[in-house]
């Protein structure tokens, strides 16, 4: 089983690019270089741990792009949840490929 740490650390940080991305903001290379240290990373804590960590950030990543309601923002338009939606389901294919 996936260490849950090590899933909300990536996920928060996929979460807040999308968020950043919606503001305007050029996180190409940062969200680039994040995919490359969360699958690095995964290598590693699937030999120290059990398996199936970036898939664990995958499925995870995914469930966001479908949220809603997001803490500590007010109501979002259709418009920017699409976005941010759309923003998490490449990250997630990112991850994936």
């Amino acid at each position: 089983m996936a260490e849950e740490g090590f899933i909300q650390m990536y996920v928060r940080d996929f979460t807040l690019m999308a968020a950043r991305a919606e503001t305007g903001q050029d996180v190409e290379a940062a969200l680039t270089r994040r995919v490359r240290e969360a699958r690095d990373h995964a290598v590693i804590m699937d030999a120290r741990k059990t398996p199936g960590h970036l898939d664990a950030v995958i499925e995870r990543v995914r469930e966001e792009s479908q949220r809603k309601l997001f803490p500590g923002r007010g109501p979002d338009t259709p418009e920017e949840r699409q976005r941010r939606g759309d923003f998490l389901t490449r990250v997630a294919e990112m991850l994936g490929a």
